[in-house]
């Protein structure tokens, strides 16, 4: 995957009601990869979806110990038992990031996954789209 490609997706601003990390994970699915992911009509929103996000994606999504570009990433938040956080998976410049949104961040941006427990986050695992 090109960096390119990727950066697009970054910046873009992060509301908790209208744009939240699912919101990104399934805009880069359909515009990058055009895979159509259909988040539940009346999915949960703010704390109570973020609590919910790993059941939501298990129909969607099978675990991987390989990730690939465009892989989800579920991320478990410092304090935090569960996966509360999404992001897509890439491959750049030799090296593995997350592209992700939150409230912390108030937008779309790419992390080093290496550096994500600097950010607060941890992997929970990554799924390849099913």
């Amino acid at each position: 995957m090109r960096l390119a490609d990727v950066e697009r997706f970054t910046l873009l601003p992060y509301d908790e009601q209208t744009f939240d990390c699912a919101d990104l994970v399934a805009l880069v699915q359909r515009d990058l990869f055009g895979r159509q992911i259909q988040m539940p009509g009346h999915r949960p929103r703010g704390a109570e979806g973020q609590a919910a996000i790993g059941e939501l994606s298990r129909p969607y999504a099978r675990r991987t110990e390989l990730p690939q570009d465009g892989d989800l990433v579920l991320m478990i938040e410092h304090g935090h038992k569960r996966p509360g956080h999404a992001g897509v998976f890439f491959y750049l410049a030799h090296e593995a990031w997350a592209l992700h949104a939150n409230e912390k961040t108030g937008c779309s941006i790419l992390h080093r996954v290496r550096e994500l427990p600097d950010f607060g986050l941890r992997i929970e695992g990554y799924y390849r789209w099913v």
